[in-house]
C-alpha cells in the first residue's frame, strides 16, 4: 500500500464522507469569496435568487449554472480576479475560442498550492530527491512546465529543463545528466524514441525509469510503445489549462485511473448536451469547482473534457476518486502535438489573411491515436484576380500566420471543393 507524503496531508486517512465533507466547508468558502469579491459571480447568484448561505450540502452545486471558457474570455483581463492585482504574482495568457484571450492569475498562495500538488503527484509515483527529472515542454506559454520544475524542486530532486530542443540533444541529455525522469508530451516522447531507434541506441545505456506525459493521455497501445522502448513505466498527468496544469488529477503507481486532488478540486460529470448530472463510471463532461483558490475561484467550470469518475478503492490506499483517460472532447478542439487549437481559430486566421478563400478543412493526422501532423486545405475563389498575391504567395502568408499565431508547423495546400470531406465539418481525422 502506498505511503501518504506530507503533500497530500489534508487527505490522509479520511473516508469518503470525511473528504466530502472537507469539501463542502472548503466549497462554502470558496462561493462566499467568488460572491463578495467578483461581480460576475455575485450577478449569477443574484439572477436566481442564491446565495452562499444557501449551500448546505454538495448537492446544493447544482443549483448554480455553469462557467464557461466565452464567461472568461468575456472579462478579460482581470474581470474574474478575486484579489487585486497588487496581490498577484503570476499572469497567464491563454488562448480562447473567440475574440478575446483568457487570463489567468495567481497568489503566492495559489503558486504554493500548486507546486505541493506537483509534489505529491510526482512522490505519488516514486520519484524522491535522488532523481533527475528532464522537463521536455515548452516553456512558452505552457506554464504547466515551470510547475514540473517547481515541483521537482520541492521533493528535493534535480530539475533538468531541456524545453523543445531536438530530439538529438535531448538523448545527449539525457546520457550526460543520467536523467532518471523524462517529462513531457506523449508525441514528444513517441518522437524521442524514433530517434533513439534511428541512432540504434540501446535504451539499457539510459538510466530513465519512468516518464510522466500530458496533456494528451495514452493510448494502451501507446502506454505499452514508450514502456517498452524506454524501458521504463509511463504515468498520465491531467491539468486545465483554465485552472491549473498539470497538478488536477495523475495516476499512482498502479495506473488504474487518475487520482484526483480532492482537497482543492471538486468534480462533477454532466451529460454535455443537457448539462445534467451523472452518476459515477458514466462518460461525460467533466466540471470542476476549485476548492482552495485565492485569485481566480471557479464554480461549475465547463472543461469540455469527456471522462468518467469512479468511487472504487484503489490498491494505493487512496480513497479520491478517480477519473478515467479522456479521449475526446465535447467541443471540436483538436490537440496536434501537444498543441490544442479551435478549427474556428484557423477560420478566423485565413478570413483575415486571404478573405477570397472559399472554403477549408483541417485534416489531423494521428499516430497513436494522438495528433501528430496537421494538413490545412484551401479552396481558392474562381476568379485568381480576387486574391491577395499568387498562390504561393497566399499559400506561404496563411503558412506563416498560422505558424506565428498556434505555435505549429501546419501544412497548406491548394484542392477543390469535390475534394475536400464532409460538408460542414471543419475537420477530419486520418488515423495513420
Amino acid at each position: 500500500m502506498q505511503t501518504f507524503s506530507s503533500w497530500e496531508k489534508d487527505l490522509e486517512g479520511l473516508n469518503r464522507d470525511q473528504i466530502r465533507d472537507l469539501q463542502l466547508e472548503r466549497l462554502q468558502l470558496t462561493c462566499n469569496r467568488a460572491y463578495s469579491r467578483v461581480d460576475f459571480y455575485r450577478k449569477r447568484f443574484d439572477e436566481i435568487g442564491f446565495t452562499p448561505d444557501d449551500i448546505k450540502s454538495l448537492d446544493d452545486l447544482e443549483n448554480i449554472p455553469f462557467t464557461t471558457q466565452s464567461d472568461l474570455a468575456d472579462h478579460y483581463p482581470y474581470g474574474m480576479f478575486a484579489v487585486p492585482l497588487k496581490d498577484i504574482v503570476r499572469l497567464k495568457y491563454s488562448k480562447s475560442v473567440g475574440d478575446s484571450p483568457i487570463v489567468i492569475g495567481y497568489t503566492k498562495k495559489d503558486v504554493k498550492i500548486w507546486t505541493e500538488m506537483m509534489a505529491r503527484l510526482m512522490v505519488s509515483i516514486g520519484i524522491d530527491k535522488k532523481d533527475i527529472v528532464q522537463v521536455a515542454f515548452n516553456y512558452s506559454l505552457f506554464t504547466g512546465a515551470f510547475n514540473f520544475n517547481a515541483g521537482t524542486e520541492e521533493i528535493g530532486a534535480t530539475v533538468a529543463p531541456s524545453a523543445m530542443v531536438s530530439a538529438t540533444i535531448q538523448l545527449k541529455i539525457m546520457q550526460d545528466f543520467r536523467s532518471t525522469v523524462l517529462a513531457t508530451t506523449p508525441s514528444f516522447a513517441l518522437h524521442i524514441l524514433e530517434t533513439m531507434r534511428t541512432q540504434s541506441l540501446d535504451p539499457h545505456l539510459l538510466n530513465l525509469k519512468m516518464g510522466i506525459f500530458g496533456p494528451d493521455f495514452m493510448t494502451s497501445s501507446l502506454r505499452e510503445e514508450l514502456e517498452e522502448g524506454f524501458g521504463i513505466k509511463a504515468y498520465s498527468i491531467y491539468g486545465v489549462e483554465e485552472l491549473v496544469e498539470p497538478g488536477v488529477a495523475g495516476e499512482c503507481e498502479y495506473q488504474d485511473g487518475l487520482h484526483i486532488a480532492e482537497d482543492h478540486f471538486y468534480a462533477e460529470v454532466i451529460n454535455p448536451a443537457t448539462g445534467k448530472l451523472l452518476p459515477p463510471g458514466s462518460p461525460g463532461e467533466l466540471v470542476i469547482t476549485t476548492l482552495t483558490t485565492e485569485a481566480y475561484p471557479l464554480i461549475r467550470y465547463r472543461t469540455g473534457d469527456i471522462t468518467a469518475l469512479f468511487e472504487s478503492p484503489c490498491p494505493c490506499g487512496r480513497r479520491t476518486i478517480r477519473m478515467s483517460p479522456s479521449y475526446r472532447r465535447s467541443d471540436d478542439r483538436i490537440t496536434v502535438r501537444g498543441v490544442s487549437i479551435y478549427p474556428q481559430q484557423v477560420e478566423k486566421i485565413i478570413a483575415e489573411v486571404e478573405p477570397g478563400i472559399v472554403d477549408f478543412r483541417l485534416l489531423v493526422h494521428t499516430a497513436y491515436g494522438l495528433g501528430d501532423r496537421l494538413d490545412l486545405l484551401i479552396v481558392p475563389p474562381d476568379q485568381a484576380t480576387e486574391m491577395r498575391g499568387t498562390r504561393g504567395q497566399v499559400l506561404e502568408r496563411i503558412r506563416a500566420t498560422l505558424r506565428r499565431h498556434l505555435g505549429l508547423g501546419i501544412r497548406v495546400q491548394w484542392s477543390t471543393r469535390e475534394m475536400l470531406p464532409a460538408e460542414g465539418m471543419l475537420y477530419k481525422t486520418v488515423i495513420n
